[in-house]
């Protein structure tokens, strides 16, 4: 039996990170942590993967090039603040203990979403179909060109995404998470593509929220053309009124400095941060490329007023070049996998230490047993 844990921060000062590794089959599901310097308890949540068990924690403090040792206890960690997923008619309610954090919609809608998606306030950080973009819907994936169908506005003629099962659903002290499998059809719902999402909620101390979001499209179907259109998101938000740079108080900053539309739309970045006041504070959200995505960094198709997706299609657009250098093709059985970390957080770029958190992300800590 392993009994203690090291992590190794590396060259970064590491502040509630998640992490995730595994070991041999624990044949146990409860456990948790005690941090050997202070006594600190930290949870941990174990999942049966491929033969082995899966370990996820957060790490709450590691200095650069610190290395953190903790002891490995076997029991029920000694708090019941933990996640909770409602399953009822047409949606997924996630809870906090008694806190919603938010709602997966995926019954009678054009395409899944989430909303609300909530802030420690109890106020949410998106908008659901707003009159001037009735498509934007909160928090969603979709594209506006796939074989030339449009599944990206609402208009006559649009395509869906439709919702088959879930495959698994698992709340517990560290995490909740998803994975759904999604058809893509015609307007006469004609396949087109098939769609697995895996979507990870993380509890963090401080009521920050992290989501690690992944989405794979295979062409189960026929050959696929997903087309050269800045109308798409593979993953994709509309921001409360009053976070937008238009029309509220709102800013966009994005990895390379890029200030506001004017410096971000159409630009690739590592990371793009959409914030603003809700009802005097200021709460953001922090969309993460993963390096191993097609084309990272990814364009971003961001808009001041309330619009932010990650977009690698729309390249004729971003890069005002002829043609349709945005095209990317699936043979009939290929597939792509996109994944993202999405940060929801309270203060701005600098106050929520997004560039740190991005490190967190593609960088993470080692873990030593």
């Amino acid at each position: 039996m392993i009994s203690s844990i090291k992590v190794y921060g590396g060259h970064h000062r590491r502040i509630e990170t998640p992490v995730s590794f595994t070991l041999p089959n624990l044949k146990k599901k409860e456990f948790f942590l005690i941090d050997k310097d202070s006594g600190a308890i930290i949870p941990v949540q174990v999942k049966e993967l491929n033969g082995k068990s899966e370990l996820s924690f957060v790490i709450p403090f590691v200095e650069p090039e610190q290395e953190k040792e903790y002891s490995l206890v076997e029991g029920e960690y000694p708090e019941d603040n933990e996640w909770i997923v409602k399953k009822s008619d047409g949606v997924l309610e996630f809870y906090l203990g008694d806190f919603h954090v938010t709602t997966y919609r995926f019954k009678d809608v054009v395409k899944p979403y989430f909303y609300p998606l909530n802030t420690p306030k109890g106020l949410s950080i998106t908008e659901d179909g707003p009159k001037d973009h009735v498509h934007h819907r909160s928090f969603w994936t979709a594209h506006g060109d796939v074989n030339g169908v449009d599944i990206w506005s609402e208009n006559p003629g649009h395509g869906y995404i439709r919702h088959l099962k879930f495959i698994n659903i698992e709340a517990g002290k560290v995490y909740a998470e998803f994975t759904a499998r999604n058809l893509w059809t015609t307007s006469r719902g004609d396949k087109l593509l098939e769609e697995v999402r895996k979507v990870r909620f993380w509890r963090t101390f401080s009521r920050n929220l992290f989501i690690d979001y992944v989405v794979t499209l295979k062409a189960t179907f026929q050959d696929v053309l997903l087309g050269d259109t800045k109308e798409g998101g593979i993953v994709s938000f509309r921001v409360a009124p009053e976070i937008r740079v238009k029309g509220g108080r709102g800013k966009i900053e994005n990895s390379f400095g890029g200030i506001n539309e004017e410096e971000s739309w159409g630009k690739r970045a590592h990371w793009c941060d959409y914030y603003g006041p809700l009802e005097g504070e200021i709460y953001g959200i922090a969309v993460f490329d993963n390096p191993t995505n097609p084309r990272h960094p990814t364009y971003w198709h961001v808009r001041n007023y309330g619009l932010m997706t990650a977009n690698i299609f729309g390249i004729s657009y971003f890069e005002r070049k002829p043609g349709k250098p945005g095209n990317y093709f699936l043979k009939k059985g290929e597939k792509i996998t996109f994944r993202y970390r999405i940060y929801i957080h309270k203060g701005s770029t600098v106050e929520a230490n997004v560039p740190l958190k991005y490190i967190d992300y593609v960088f993470p800590p080692r873990i030593l047993v």
